[in-house]
């Protein structure tokens, strides 16, 4: 059986902090795979990928964040989760976001065809995506 037992969590951008508590759970988007976090967990760094973060309170609410690209630490029952932005679900505007997507893919086909920084576009075609994933 899975060990629920609440542990402090971190989620950290350039702009401040998104969300600070104790969890029961923190399910990330790692770059070898989806990452789920207990308490006791091992000691840890990893990258992370932009995707969706959700992070399980200890009244069993669960808090969804659009995130970008970044890092997590895990030691001594603690998360800290640092990444270039994090959108919590209920604030994005699902049109807003699916708009968004559509220019990112336009812009990384041109930056696949020669035109514009393939990174880059890459990386806001996937963190649009995580944003379009939260909202719905």
């Amino acid at each position: 059986m899975p060990d629920y037992t609440p542990y402090g969590a971190e989620l950290v951008t350039p702009e401040g902090v998104a969300y600070a508590g104790d969890v029961q759970i923190a399910v990330l988007p790692g770059s070898a795979g989806e990452l789920g976090i207990l308490a006791n967990h091992a000691p840890l760094v990893s990258t992370l990928e932009p995707g969706v973060i959700a992070l399980t309170d200890v009244e069993g609410h669960v808090h969804r964040f659009a995130a970008d690209q970044g890092y997590v630490q895990v030691r001594k029952n603690r998360a800290l989760v640092l990444v270039g932005e994090a959108v919590a679900a209920e604030s994005i505007d699902v049109a807003a976001a699916r708009t968004r997507l559509d220019q990112a893919r336009e812009a990384l086909e041109r930056a696949e065809s020669g035109d514009g920084d393939i990174h880059a576009a890459r990386r806001e075609a996937e963190f649009a995506e995580a944003l379009v994933k939260s909202a719905g």
